[in-house]
């Protein structure tokens, strides 16, 4: 009887990597509980925080960072909400992969039964970089389970990325040393600012995830797409867009203005003084526009609800 190949490359490697892992949930900085789902391509990790009657927010992580990302912005946004953290399937991560992920349809296949599986209907959505691809996507393809859409720092989707993002993550991917995710990510700005929000702790689990995390091939080869006009033009998902003014993912500009010419519901602008690190390093500004949109568009939702129940 043949056994799958672990999800990790040796058994020192995954003690490693969920020790990296819980120590950086030790910066979590409200209380959370875990959660494990099963569905036909594996296990799905969750870390949840916040009141058990908010309402829910979803939250998806940049490549290969883990839910842990998100610990500068969880205070606030759990103050209000209920929140679901998901360790992106087929990232390192807590969540265990079976069957591989192969395309766009798959990760929508697999955030359906993720959310089913939550027992969550319609939600808001939360993406940072690889996370906002993924939100996005899901929101065109299933946008009746998306009230709300929030794209941090998309990875793509607008317009494509640069060259050099690629051959970096390449050399990353391949060479996983300290020295090249330091690298990579102080070059897309991540950086250690003492007295601001320390990122070291999740820097080292990437570390570990890549050394030692069994990556399905196929997964590995699914990249963030452009979204055509029509896909755009098509979205009624209300959606917030933020960006740093200086991302070097691609030009942050004309990213922004080809989703304000095509998106139908759009609140999108650039975040001072920063670069892919914004949910970082400029982690109340982003929070509070964040919170602001979510407040904001609910209060839209009562009323329009309000106004059929008259009518």
């Amino acid at each position: 009887m043949s056994h799958a190949p672990s999800t990790f490359k040796t058994p020192e490697g995954e003690a490693a990597f969920l020790a990296a892992y819980d120590a950086a949930m030790k910066l979590w900085p409200v209380p959370y509980t875990e959660m494990d789902l099963p569905s036909q391509f594996g296990t799905t990790h969750v870390v949840i925080s916040g009141q058990k009657d908010g309402p829910p927010l979803v939250l998806l992580h940049g490549y290969m960072a883990t839910s842990t990302m998100w610990s500068p912005n969880i205070a606030d946004f759990s103050r209000d909400y209920r929140v679901y953290a998901i360790d992106v399937m087929g990232q390192p991560s807590k969540s265990i992969p079976r069957e591989p992920i192969q395309d766009a349809a798959d990760y929508t296949a697999w955030l359906t039964a993720t959310l089913d599986g939550l027992h969550l209907d319609r939600i808001s959505l939360v993406g940072m970089s690889y996370g906002g691809w993924l939100a996005l996507n899901f929101a065109v393809a299933s946008p009746e389970r998306v009230q709300r859409l929030v794209l941090l720092s998309p990875g793509g989707g607008f317009i494509p990325v640069a060259r050099q993002f690629s051959l970096r993550g390449m050399l990353m991917v391949f060479f996983p040393t300290r020295f090249m995710v330091n690298s990579f990510m102080g070059w897309l700005g991540f950086t250690h600012r003492p007295g601001e929000t320390d990122g070291r702790r999740v820097l080292e689990l990437m570390y570990f995830g890549l050394r030692h995390f069994r990556v399905p091939q196929e997964t590995l080869r699914v990249m963030p797409t452009m979204f055509s006009d029509d896909q755009l033009r098509a979205m009624r998902v209300p959606t917030l867009l933020l960006i740093g003014d200086h991302e070097v993912m691609y030009d942050p500009a004309t990213a922004l203005a080809r989703a304000r010419q095509l998106f139908p519901d759009l609140q999108g602008e650039l975040v001072p003084r920063s670069s892919h690190d914004m949910c970082f390093n400029q982690h109340r500004i982003v929070d509070a526009r964040v919170l602001d949109f979510l407040k904001t568009t609910r209060t839209d939702d009562h009323r329009k609800t309000a106004e059929r129940s008259v009518v």
